[in-house]
């Protein structure tokens, strides 16, 4: 039996067998909203509080309820517009009082409201004031990783949510945006024999006569729809008991790990290290862990990598799941995004954003805070460089002209993915570490905790954070100047040229000038600018000397303040802004010669502007083949792996006849090193030793290396005898299996499959990303098929990696883009996470203004298959034109100096 507050469900069931319905005389002019609302919902109704009461049966097709939401009403009206989806509306009234108003519900179609949008139109009007909805409903469950979706592996059966975006509106009939945040009250009946979970913990069960058991949980604090989370089925359920207070937390927290049956063993090492990385985050904050109990699920499929939810967060299996042997990578995989899911328990969860337009500063602080969570818990582990790498993985991004705001207006929900990309994550982290870095570490910090407590359990803007950092930091600057980064797209591209006066006391400077990064091709227009923290450095043969400028105008200059000529300048000390530099001829030079004496943080951001000059056709590429050889030589695997990044771009610029030589500069450059740390059981060995392999295997053409990890590979599967796991480390398990996939690919293809569907975490990673390796096309035609049948031979998450992975891969390209637009309806209804639809153009990678308009055409005529597809298909189609732009200006230039070098 349901659970709900008593005079609620008793006031309610008498007023409806009496027929209660009145409307007071002399009823104020009503609140009529004509328009679908295909954004914000209006403000005239706001809910206060809900009471969700469902069942679910992860082996039935879908679950049912009754959602009781208290609303407050501010002029009368006779009509209410919520969020529901694919759901059919038993019963729906409304209670005020004693009287009982009888409810009409129509969803919107899918043309008119894509994402979700139901009206619910009264017999009588409603006053204004308080009052109760009542809406009993039933809804299948979401087959593709969204809302409250089903999930089976092998006879059991699993229901888990992914409410973020916009998921509630399918699971039940609410207002389905972050500003409204309300408590909650959860009771969920299951059949007998399920693990059942929520956000809260269980406050009791009670078991019916049908054999279901009733689970009622303690109400939540004030939450967003898009935050409320639970979860049915067989779970393994690992009780890691309480961690102890701290210093900032006076109270025992409770901890359990969650996992598909069979798997709740692998969990240990991510429950161990969560104290850690928690304490950490509480301590620089200043304020406790906000929530009552912490559950981490390892969900059996998942679109995403993680999910905030409070008290219960949702993680992909990789992430938590690790074996005794984990490779290094995914440890820092687990931490990286651990930290940073925890990071939202206060940014995002404790204080929340109105609308979506500002998810950026949920996702931005919690990608920054969560690198300085695990900084702070393990300063050993040189995470303190992700968040810098990621805000230059952002820039490419950021380089087109159809890039975003990172505070991008949302007019229609069906774009609401837009908000969720790397100009959120990456960009926005990159924008915080450079205002961190511009008012001062602690400074920042005081804004940011000033900022908790002015909006706890409430809601914000990114104007409010501006305001609160601003306040905090004692630094009115900083507004503005953080404004200019987030409402414009684009990235700044800051040149210097440095001039110097004086005779017997030379005084030089450095004349600065702003403007919009643009590579080869673009159409880019100038005109923008931004408020820029800018610090360079100024190089002498003993000292280096630091000036640091902000650049609100077009121009600025750096002045030196000790007397000569230094040797080198560089225009982005500590790495610490959001923006590329360049420079003349000259200073390139002498900055290359002089990079040993920059921090790896610098050397990070020297070469990606390296890079990024070579693109915009500013660097010869002579220059820039032995800039890429200087970085391949510094001691960090960091700047080594981001030379051999470089070093692999080139190989879209050049044809076949050519291929030998870049294999040449390729082996030059890395062989040795791959030989030095091969066998390391250092961070660099572990780390940067799969980077390597897999570019001397592929655009090195190493063919004694190939040998090598296929002989690991086919004994790591059993291919000549028993199979021997201990044949390849699990660092390099992907590069022994993707030889063995291209050198014995009908042998290795019903091994790797199996894997896919039974391996561990590891293992199922490795085998789906190798599957697409090689070049039998008859092969790959039979593993395409099964990519799109419901066999269970894979998941549909894996079966879009798989053709991803093909179309990736120069030898199966065409065949398999023939066969996605053949597929394409099947594959996108069947196959592909709701929340990953949009982004289906990102499939088309191409070179080739041929194959440019053709994609193009096709998307758009495919547009009912990927509402909010737009922008994806504008950024693919103008990275292609890039890519031409680059091979036709460059190709030649490339060749000659690989011939000659």
């Amino acid at each position: 039996m349901t659970l709900l507050r008593p005079f609620t469900f008793f006031t309610l069931c008498a007023a409806l067998l009496l027929g209660a319905c009145s409307n007071p005389m002399n009823a104020p002019k009503l609140h009529i909203e004509n328009d679908v609302p295909l954004a914000k919902l209006g403000d005239n109704v706001r809910p206060v509080h809900y009471d969700v009461s469902l069942r679910l049966d992860p082996k039935a097709d879908g679950l049912s309820g009754l959602v009781l939401i208290d609303i407050e009403i501010e002029k009368p009206t006779q009509q209410i517009w919520l969020h529901g989806k694919s759901m059919t509306l038993t019963d729906a009234f409304a209670a005020q009082g004693e009287t009982v108003i009888k409810a009409g519900y129509e969803a919107q179609s899918e043309e008119v409201a894509p994402a979700g949008v139901a009206l619910l139109s009264f017999d009588t009007p409603l006053a204004a004031g308080k009052a109760r909805l009542s809406l009993t409903y039933e809804t299948p469950y979401n087959t593709s990783l969204f809302s409250a979706y089903k999930v089976a592996r092998g006879d059991d059966a699993y229901i888990i949510t992914q409410f973020e975006p916009m998921g509630a509106r399918e699971a039940f009939p609410s207002f389905d945006e972050p500003r409204f945040k309300v408590p909650f009250d959860v009771s969920i009946s299951s059949p007998a024999g399920n693990v059942v979970y929520a956000n809260t913990p269980k406050m009791a069960q009670t078991e019916d006569s049908d054999g279901w058991i009733t689970h009622t949980f303690s109400t939540t604090r004030p939450l967003p729809t898009y935050l409320l989370a639970f979860g049915a089925g067989p779970f393994d359920v690992v009780d890691y008991g309480m961690m102890a207070p701290n210093d900032i937390r006076s109270r025992p927290l409770a901890l359990r790990g969650l996992a598909a049956k069979g798997s709740g063993d692998q969990l240990k090492y991510a429950l161990e290290n969560t104290a850690g990385i928690l304490t950490a985050l509480e301590g620089y904050f200043g304020q406790e862990y906000p929530y009552e109990k912490l559950d981490l699920i390892a969900a059996p499929d998942y679109a995403f990598g993680a999910m905030e939810n409070p008290g219960a967060i949702v993680y992909r299996e990789y992430l938590l799941s690790l074996d005794d042997d984990a490779p290094l990578s995914q440890k820092r995989a687990y931490a990286g995004v651990h930290s940073h899911e925890l990071a939202h328990q206060w940014f995002g969860n404790l204080v929340t954003p109105v609308w979506w337009e500002d998810i950026w500063l949920n996702e931005a602080f919690a990608t920054w805070m969560g690198n300085k969570g695990t900084s702070i818990w393990k300063p050993e582990g040189n995470y303190d460089f992700n968040t810098l790498k990621s805000a230059l993985s952002a820039m490419k991004i950021d380089s087109l002209s159809t890039t975003r705001k990172v505070r991008e207006p949302l007019e229609r929900s069906e774009n609401v993915m837009d908000q969720f990309d790397g100009i959120t994550y990456r960009k926005g982290g990159g924008v915080l570490s450079m205002f961190e870095s511009y008012v001062g570490e602690d400074e920042f910090r005081a804004g940011v905790r000033l900022h908790m407590e002015r909006y706890a359990d409430g809601v914000a803007t990114g104007d409010d954070f501006f305001n609160s950092i601003a306040d905090g930091s004692q630094n009115p600057d900083v507004v503005s100047a953080m404004k200019s980064f987030v409402d414009q797209p684009g990235l700044p591209l800051v040149s210097g040229k440095m001039s110097c006066d004086g005779f017997e006391h030379v005084v030089c400077q450095v004349n600065l000038t702003q403007s919009r990064y643009a590579p080869l091709g673009s159409t880019i227009e100038q005109g923008q600018s931004w408020e820029i923290p800018v610090c360079g450095h100024f190089g002498y043969a003993e000292d280096i000397v630091t000036q640091c400028v902000l650049m609100k105008d077009k121009t600025a200059t750096l002045n030196a303040v000790k007397h000569g000529k230094p040797e080198w300048v560089m225009l982005n000390a500590d790495a610490a802004g959001y923006y590329r530099f360049t420079l003349d001829s000259a200073g390139w030079t002498y900055l290359l010669a002089n990079v040993d004496a920059l921090s790896t943080r610098e050397q990070l951001a020297t070469l990606d502007s390296l890079k990024a000059a070579f693109a915009a056709g500013e660097v010869e590429t002579g220059v820039y083949i032995q800039g890429l050889k200087t970085f391949a030589k510094l001691t960090h695997y960091d700047v080594a792996s981001s030379a051999a990044s470089g070093l692999a771009s080139l190989d879209d610029l050049v044809t076949d006849s050519s291929s030998a030589d870049l294999a040449g500069l390729t082996q030059a450059m890395f062989a040795d090193r791959y030989v030095a740390i091969k066998n390391a059981d250092t961070a660099e060995g572990k780390l940067l030793t799969p980077t390597l392999a897999a570019l001397l295997t592929g655009m090195g053409q190493s063919s004694e290396l190939r040998a090598e990890f296929a002989k690991k590979g086919a004994a790591y599967l059993g291919l000549d005898g028993k199979a021997n796991t201990t044949s390849v480390s699990t660092n390099l398990l992907t590069q022994g299996l993707r030889e063995t996939m291209r050198a014995r690919p009908h042998a290795a293809a019903s091994p790797l499959l199996a894997l896919v569907k039974s391996g561990s975490a590891v293992e199922k990673r490795s085998a789906i990303s190798v599957l697409g390796a090689g070049d039998d096309k008859a092969l790959a035609a039979t593993l395409r098929e099964a990519a799109l049948s419901d066999t269970g031979a894979m998941t549909g998450r894996q079966a879009a990696s798989l053709i991803s992975a093909m179309m990736g891969n120069d030898d199966l390209r065409d065949e398999t883009w023939e066969w996605l637009k053949a597929n394409f309806d099947d594959f996108v209804n069947t196959r592909v996470a709701d929340v990953r639809k949009s982004r289906m153009p990102g499939f088309a990678q191409f070179c080739s203004g041929e194959r440019r308009d053709e994609v193009e055409a096709f998307f758009n005529a495919k547009a009912d298959l990927i509402p909010g597809y737009q922008r994806s298909l504008k950024q693919t189609l103008e990275s292609i034109e890039l890519c031409v732009a680059l091979k036709e200006a460059k190709s030649a230039e490339l060749e000659s100096a690989l011939a000659t070098r």
